[in-house]
């Protein structure tokens, strides 16, 4: 099985509860840590592309913030629970990967890629062929905005085998990989067990990450066409300057087409 089929099977096994599961991550905060970065750098226009959109949280977020928004994901399972979402009934949902997206969009003022679908990118190339295709959908003058996990917030979170403990269910997570190393590939096994009557049921998954240091995102992106006019450093949803790779959790990047970035810096 590729890595690309194992994100598809561990999202479409988990799409129907993947809100629950993930209840504790601020998608509202996160977004406008987003939207502060497209404010300031873009142009000012409002039609966005939720790139990697999920179950379509941070689409409905968006949509709240005033932007008309169309989104797409790998998994059908994930979009068919965004479009059932309250809220999202004016936001056009896909299906479709980041390197491969669906024909047909373009024009986009912001394009958005949040909560790391970009970790799951596995090779350079694949990152190169999603960043082309995220300059492809802007127009002249529009931002793309994406984070990335840190290699910090990897070794913190999945060095050591963890179990967190919440009632009734019990989470387990750790590395396959005996080391975490900076430009390299992330193999994480989580167990999932929840009681059922006098017993227990188990969901497991497999999720094949890639950590991108900042220097590989920059090459990356400029073979892309596009330049990296800003980075930013995330500890859970607050901002912190200047973006740290040990100290924080992710950095959130924003690009522009290397043609008209201009002497914008970092």
């Amino acid at each position: 099985m590729s890595h690309v089929d194992e994100t598809l099977a561990a999202y479409e096994g988990i799409a129907a509860r993947y809100d629950e599961l993930n209840a504790q991550l601020d998608t509202s905060s996160l977004v406008a840590r987003f939207v502060e970065a497209a404010d300031r750098y873009g142009s000012g226009g409002r039609r966005l592309l939720d790139a990697g959109c999920g179950t379509g949280r941070s689409s409905v977020a968006f949509r709240e913030r005033g932007f008309e928004v169309t989104g797409y994901d790998l998994s059908p399972a994930m979009v068919a629970t965004a479009r059932r979402r309250p809220g999202a009934e004016e936001i056009r949902f896909l299906v479709g990967r980041l390197q491969e997206p669906p024909p047909g969009l373009t024009g986009f003022d912001v394009v958005a890629c949040v909560d790391v679908p970009m970790t799951y990118l596995t090779g350079t190339e694949q990152l190169r062929q999603a960043l082309t295709a995220a300059r492809d959908q802007l127009t002249e003058d529009g931002v793309l905005v994406f984070d990335l996990n840190t290699i910090g917030y990897y070794r913190r979170m999945f060095s050591v085998p963890t179990v967190a403990d919440r009632g009734d269910r019990y989470v387990a997570w750790f590395a396959e990989s005996p080391r975490i190393e900076a430009d390299a590939v992330v193999i994480t096994q989580f167990d999932l067990f929840e009681r059922n009557g006098a017993g227990w049921e188990r969901l497991s998954m497999r999720h094949v990450q890639r950590h991108h240091s900042e220097r590989t995102v920059r090459e990356a992106a400029e073979q892309a066409g596009l330049h990296v006019v800003a980075t930013h450093g995330l500890v859970g949803t607050s901002a912190r300057d200047p973006a740290d790779e040990d100290e924080h959790d992710r950095i959130l990047y924003v690009a522009r087409r290397s043609d008209l970035a201009g002497s914008q810096g970092r």
